[in-house]
């Protein structure tokens, strides 16, 4: 009898239930830092306060790969860390982790245009060209299919460099 009260209350402090602190689930890390995602985007910046930005923006980081790391294929965690390195204009890490999110959802369409958003606002004009074919290549639509194609034109004039954009689009210098 006393080996069982010994062996279940041993379970309970290794698990956590003893001390109040139960194990988090991912939907708990995942509340946690959309919360400071928050604190940060709608609080700090708008009041000009970078530090608790920044302490936000770390804390949703942490909160965000620690929900990716107790279900690695949920997608939703994945899109929350992006956004969260695209707000601080972390944009290769973003891109990364929209990659990273493509591999779990590869149909998910909107995923590919927020790939190609991070990538050309971090310069890579090449990468956000080859993001927004592979969703061309998804879509069926010839209307969304004319709009990606006008993207990816604008998009290579900016490949091309400074210059290039107004002697093409018809404009007089």
């Amino acid at each position: 009898m006393k080996k069982t009260l010994f062996k279940t209350i041993l379970f309970l402090a290794l698990t956590g239930l003893l001390s109040g602190t139960p194990a988090q689930s991912e939907e708990d890390f995942e509340k946690a830092g959309l919360k400071h995602f928050d604190n940060a985007y709608f609080k700090a910046i708008p009041q000009k306060n970078r530090a608790m930005a920044d302490e936000e923006f770390a804390l949703a980081e942490k909160a965000f790969q620690k929900a990716i790391e107790k279900r690695p294929q949920r997608v939703k965690p994945y899109l929350h860390l992006a956004r969260t390195y695209s707000a601080q204009k972390k944009y290769a890490a973003a891109a990364e982790t929209y990659r990273s999110a493509l591999v779990i959802a590869p149909h998910q369409k909107k995923i590919y245009l927020w790939l190609a958003s991070a990538l050309e606002k971090g310069g890579d004009y090449r990468g956000a060209i080859n993001a927004l074919q592979e969703l061309r290549a998804l879509e069926s639509d010839d209307r969304v299919i004319r709009i990606i194609d006008d993207f990816i034109g604008k998009m290579e004039k900016r490949a091309a460099g400074p210059g290039l954009e107004s002697s093409q689009s018809g404009e007089q210098p």
